[in-house]
């Protein structure tokens, strides 16, 4: 065989096992001489004037116990307690993004404690660079009545203009906040904005995810409970509050941190475009097959419904209010790739009423919903009133066999009842599970090549060939492997053709 056609072979083996970076943290970058610095920014749910250390003492044990090289940075520091010794950060209790101000903290007067000012002055003034930023603000914008859009699509953006001035590389986690209900300080009669502002939020860092930049989203309105995890004030989380946020940004960072062992990517984000029928016709079960034609359905962002000050697509209920449509439905595909073995699903399900959730044509789980054979007459077993509506509640699915590529996630909404006022979905989903094997491939005595492949991750992994690409047909290698160390190891004659490999379940 010539050289020209081994690197045709060693380049589409990696064509095709390559990680992708784009937006992640490659673990291998950092060492205990080059720390990740991670900036916790926010007001008094981060900050120390309710309880000291904040999310941030719980925080610190998830990231050690993962063995993330990493410190804290910011201009303040907490008080030493046992356990928590990374106490720097960028947190103001009364702070709110914009100007002007309402309370005076630290060295800033009340009408200049606003983020812009202070993140600027982090960044620049005192040359802090952190690598991430953990962001969650936005309860005293809300609470003192600040228009949650502005709040969230203008104000935000300039925040985010500030940062990545400041810090062009960084990764910039922001948060939906928590619930105001029953709040005192006068907050709770705004509590309604937080969905405004929430759904608002979603909708601005998919957009700046879309264009490039490198900001994710956590969502703390779900994370911490309304009925358990807040102080009597029912503004500041108390401590399983605020164990909850710890939790919650530490799920969110293994969405970006790459690891050699496993991998947790969100397959669909909140807020996504979905397909959908809104027609009040009985689709059956072929809807949600993969090959099924949804070329005429409409299409809108999440949240869909009516009815909800949330909603960012509207959809039909039908010509007559009194008798609304019971079923509509919804279709959204997502690519697994192929670089990754996904064994588990977590679908974070906001919905009023009913739903039922397909993957590849095969209903998953129901919830809110009857047992047996699913009609589109069926209607959801209660209604879900308020805020609960709102909230993403997880179910985890194993998922073992889930092919890597394009996928089909499908869902059906059912009404609580044919006068109901409201209706309302949108979904995430996230996978884990590991890397798929990588191949490498070299020159070996006697015309021989050696193709081998890491023995951790490869169960159920075997070796195929191919002279043709475009033919797009695969042939399992008749040539015996052998496990070398921490190795499997082919060793294929060469037959004078170029020849193409891959692993494959």
């Amino acid at each position: 065989m010539t050289a020209r056609p081994l690197r045709q072979i060693l380049f589409y083996l990696l064509a095709l096992i390559t990680l992708s970076a784009r937006g992640e943290f490659v673990l291998t970058n950092y060492v205990g001489t080059n720390l990740i610095k991670i900036m916790p920014v926010g007001d008094s749910i981060t900050d120390d004037c309710v309880t000291n250390g904040a999310w941030r003492a719980p925080l610190q044990q998830w990231l050690d116990s993962g063995g993330l090289p990493f410190t804290n940075v910011g201009r303040l520091t907490s008080a030493a307690a046992a356990g928590f010794t990374k106490r720097k950060h960028e947190g103001y209790c009364g702070s709110v993004v914009a100007p002007p101000g309402y309370v005076a903290v630290y060295n800033y007067s009340a009408t200049d404690a606003y983020l812009l000012r202070i993140v600027r002055d982090a960044l620049i003034a005192t040359n802090i660079t952190p690598d991430l930023l953990l962001v969650l603000i936005g309860v005293n914008d809300i609470g003192h009545g600040r228009n949650p859009w502005t709040v969230a699509t203008n104000d935000m953006p300039n925040l985010l203009k500030v940062i990545f001035f400041g810090a062009t590389n960084a990764h910039v986690f922001f948060s939906k906040i928590t619930s105001l209900q029953s709040a005192s300080l006068g907050y709770s009669p705004y509590a309604t904005n937080v969905l405004i502002y929430n759904a608002a939020l979603q909708a601005m860092v998919n957009q700046r995810r879309a264009l490039g930049q490198k900001v994710f989203l956590a969502d703390m309105f779900s994370a911490v409970d309304y009925n358990t995890m807040f102080q009597s004030d029912h503004v500041h989380p108390n401590t399983l509050g605020l164990q909850a946020i710890a939790n919650e940004w530490a799920a969110r960072l293994e969405t970006i941190v790459v690891h050699s062992n496993k991998i947790t990517s969100v397959l669909v984000n909140g807020g996504a475009d979905w397909k959908y029928s809104d027609s009040g016709q009985d689709l059956g079960t072929n809807w949600a097959q993969p090959g099924f034609d949804d070329s005429a359905w409409s299409h809108g962002l999440a949240r869909l419904g009516y009815g909800d000050p949330a909603t960012a697509t509207t959809v039909s209920f039908g010509p007559d209010s009194t008798n609304k449509f019971t079923t509509t439905y919804f279709r959204h595909p997502f690519v697994v790739p192929r670089n990754a073995v996904i064994t588990n699903l977590n679908f974070r399900l906001a919905r009023a009423h009913g739903a039922a959730v397909w993957l590849n044509g095969q209903e998953l789980f129901r919830v809110n919903l009857p047992d047996g054979d699913l009609t589109y007459t069926n209607l959801a077993l209660s209604a879900m009133t308020g805020f609960t509506a709102h909230v993403f509640y997880p179910t985890n699915i194993p998922v073992p066999g889930l092919p890597t590529g394009t996928n089909l996630l499908a869902v059906e909404l059912h009404q609580s009842s044919t006068t109901n006022s409201t209706l309302g979905f949108d979904m995430e989903l996230i996978g884990s599970g590991y890397p798929a094997p990588s191949l490498s491939i070299a020159p070996a005595s006697n015309n021989n090549v050696v193709v081998s492949w890491p023995a951790i991750n490869s169960a159920g992994f075997s070796l195929f060939s191919t002279t043709n690409l475009a033919t797009g047909t695969w042939s399992q290698t008749a040539f015996p492997a052998f496990t070398n160390g921490n190795q499997i190891v082919v060793t294929q004659s060469l037959d004078g053709y170029t020849r193409f490999f891959r692993l494959q379940r």
